[in-house]
């Protein structure tokens, strides 16, 4: 309106004489201040209170990413759920713990709201590469496509105790996180302009988990991560998931060589788009602002040789980084893998075996001479967890004359018990299979303190 009026003034000035070169001078320059305005009205950050984003406003830059124009048609995609038959017993998140709930739509994890409609079809050519952006773009704006909230908002009944089958008492997960503590760090921070490293988050899995596990993963911490991309059996550009051949069966014995395949395709197309890649399973927890943070302080280039995780020796000269945990590799390793390590003797690359991070600890130390990052905290307290939180909390020594696996791995570094197992600072934890679990723990970690 102010505009306008402004406008209206200098029109008026032309009956009193005003020249008209300097009227159309005075047109111009508002003008291009009119254009200026309303680019920075579009850049500048709006505070958003959305489930795991700390309410901080985001740099200008950050938000010109969000916003980039992308050819992506499902960019801001969201299921959205079916309403359950029998609602009177769909009230509460304790029933999604149970191992068959009546509550697919409630809970969160129905594939029903994964199936196609309208006859639109979400097929992708063979040569497609999938858009990893995607879900730090919406993380960014606080919105879906549709204006919903993004992450979806997470039920304050979730900050309270729940077991492993949404029991009340015996939360040892929650015993865990608040007795250390651990917290998150905010998914979306103010930049400081300081080196912040760009993580690719990517998780290996199967068609049947799109609608339960890598939906949690989806809805929770993997907006935490600059980029984000599920290698599975389907692809599927919503998620988004991605099916790459690779030598052999689809199998778990046949690990190795899927995850082979996953390094030669994110080192082909994203190599140079990220600083590190974060690697796991699709029943791991990661708190991505964890991992940055920890990153930021720890390599200095992300050219340099770097490959960090949870260390394991299983035997005298066999040292790698536990895939449970998952493991981070830096631009430069990634780099050298794919360029001399792929199709190397010293690298396996015809092995079929489940153990694909005894495989890529060896290459990288074979090969190139890349060994394990010690990655405990000032105090020896571990960041990568093979194991859920609570399995850790209560996790003893064995008894005189009896052999634990976890206890002999760890042999050169002696595990310690209690709260004193887990750093602050965290970046993962194993074996958390459950979607309402995924979605509890989030809460804990980033919701329930507000």
């Amino acid at each position: 309106m102010r505009r306008g009026q402004s406008l209206s003034r200098i029109r008026k000035k032309r009956d009193l004489g005003l020249d008209i070169l300097t009227v159309t001078g005075l047109l111009c320059l508002s003008s291009l201040l009119l254009v200026w305005v309303g680019l920075a009205v579009h850049y500048i950050p709006q505070m958003e209170q959305t489930s795991g984003v700390s309410a901080l406003a985001t740099s200008s830059s950050s938000i010109a990413t969000a916003e980039k124009s992308t050819n992506n048609p499902w960019d801001g995609w969201q299921p959205l759920p079916y309403n359950d038959v029998d609602t009177s017993v769909c009230q509460s998140w304790r029933t999604c713990f149970h191992d068959r709930h009546a509550c697919p739509g409630f809970c969160r994890d129905s594939p029903k709201d994964l199936l196609v409609k309208n006859d639109v079809s979400v097929s992708v050519p063979d040569d497609w590469v999938p858009d990893v952006s995607m879900l730090r773009r919406m993380m960014l704006r606080g919105t879906d496509a549709h204006g919903n909230p993004w992450p979806p908002p997470l039920d304050k009944e979730l900050c309270e105790p729940m077991t492993s089958t949404g029991g009340k008492q015996g939360d040892i997960n929650k015993d865990l996180l608040d007795a250390v503590p651990i917290r998150g760090m905010p998914l979306v921070t103010q930049d400081d302009q300081s080196y912040s490293p760009k993580i690719l988050c990517m998780v290996y899995t199967m068609e049947n988990s799109h609608a339960t596990k890598i939906r949690a993963i989806r809805e929770t911490w993997a907006g935490g991560c600059d980029g984000f991309l599920a290698f599975s059996t389907k692809s599927d550009p919503r998620i988004p998931a991605i099916s790459i051949p690779h030598q052999g069966q689809e199998s778990y014995d046949n690990m190795w060589q899927k995850v082979r395949s996953m390094l030669e395709f994110v080192g082909k197309h994203y190599l140079e788009d990220f600083d590190f890649i974060f690697q796991g399973g699709d029943d791991l927890f990661v708190m991505p602002g964890n991992l940055r943070n920890y990153l930021k302080h720890a390599v200095s280039d992300p050219e340099q040789d770097f490959f960090a995780g949870r260390r394991f020796r299983q035997s005298k000269n066999v040292y790698f980084n536990s895939g449970g945990a998952g493991y981070v590799i830096s631009r430069g390793t990634l780099r050298k893998y794919i360029t001399d390590g792929f199709n190397h003797p010293l690298c396996n690359p015809d092995g079929e075996t489940s153990q694909e991070d005894v495989q890529i600890a060896q290459c990288l130390s074979k090969k190139f001479n890349i060994g394990l990052v010690d990655t405990r905290d000032e105090e020896g307290r571990e960041r990568f967890h093979p194991f859920a939180p609570g399995t850790h909390y209560t996790w003893e020594h064995p008894e005189p004359g009896e052999r634990d696996w976890y206890e002999d791995y760890n042999v050169e570094w002696p595990v310690k018990v209690g709260k004193d197992c887990c750093a602050p600072d965290s970046v993962s934890f194993h074996y958390v299979k459950k979607p309402a679990m995924v979605r509890h723990l989030h809460a804990l970690l980033y919701n329930c303190d507000q």
